[in-house]
């Protein structure tokens, strides 16, 4: 319908680029990448708060951090000192190595979508996704 917002076109335009991306992100899938994105910080998080963070069940976050502490990646742990219903989760040194080659991949893959843009057009486009997940408008670079 002429004057709607085509919010169809964005989301379809969105979904292809995300899918443009690729899945697996060297050693890392995209979702095993957002879990450990936010364990990057040196605190500790609980399994609850992650699958709220990342909008899962408590049952889809244990089951992603059981194949992570599988693979090595993080380790879970109860703190002595607080609530022992709860249960910890940090990344481990092979984790952060694996974090970084799959960002490193990512990154070369953004960089490769966008490299058709202008210069211009890719400050725009990083202005307006800015503006979309509510962090201001001003691009940072």
């Amino acid at each position: 319908m002429e004057g709607e917002l085509p919010v169809w076109a964005i989301g379809q335009a969105l979904d292809g680029w995300y899918r443009s991306l690729g899945r697996k992100f060297g050693p890392l899938s995209r979702s095993q990448r957002r879990l450990m994105k936010e364990l990057e910080g040196e605190r500790p998080i609980k399994v609850g708060e992650l699958a709220d963070r990342l909008a899962l069940t408590m049952a889809g976050a244990t089951r992603m951090v059981d194949k992570l502490e599988a693979l090595g990646y993080v380790v879970r742990f109860r703190d002595p000192d607080s609530d022992q219903r709860y249960v910890h989760v940090v990344l481990t040194d092979a984790g952060r190595e694996a974090l970084r080659e799959a960002d490193r991949i990512y990154w070369e893959k953004v960089a490769q979508s966008v490299s058709r843009l202008s210069r211009e057009d890719q400050r725009r486009l990083a202005q307006l996704l800015r503006q979309i997940a509510g962090e201001g408008g001003e691009a940072q670079r």
